[in-house]
């Protein structure tokens, strides 16, 4: 009688190890990566976004991030904290020069959409790229030149 329970017992077993094991996935970074800081959102290659929720600093070209179900275990050889979204990024540029972002200042983007500036920040550059990073429909954040900006994107 106890035979059959052990049986049922290991097979239980091997279903929730196999049901853990399945939710373990890989990723990989888009590009340059240069660190946690947190809050900080990386474009992954085939789409989602990572989100680092600490501050660790490594240099790694185009990393491997490993998860379990949404959550971050390593990147590379690092153990970091972050987690995974659903989403992706619109890569585009500024068209034209870009002076500066400040509060209702609108930029057109080589793509047809408009960036409208929401703080100020100053910097120069010509047609620099724009990575909107979009979650849920809308743009959370917004980099241009790699240095996040507050502002929204529309049509």
């Amino acid at each position: 009688m106890k035979q059959p329970r052990v049986f049922g017992v290991l097979i239980l077993a091997v279903l929730v190890c196999g049901a853990q094991y399945s939710a373990a996935a890989t990723y990989r970074i888009n590009g340059m990566f240069d660190g946690c800081k947190y809050g900080k959102l990386y474009e992954l290659v085939g789409g989602g976004i990572l989100e680092c929720r600490e501050y660790n600093y490594f240099y790694e070209y185009s990393p491997e991030v490993r998860i379990d179900g949404r959550y971050v275990i390593a990147i590379g050889d690092e153990v970091v904290d972050g987690s995974i979204h659903y989403g992706g990024v619109i890569n585009t540029r500024i068209n034209g020069e870009f002076e500066d972002s400040e509060y209702d200042k609108r930029y057109k983007l080589t793509n047809g959409l408009v960036f409208v500036g929401m703080t100020y920040s100053y910097s120069y550059s010509y047609m620099p790229e724009m990575k909107s990073f979009v979650m849920n429909g809308s743009a959370r954040k917004v980099a241009i030149s790699g240095k996040e900006n507050a502002g929204n994107v529309y049509r």
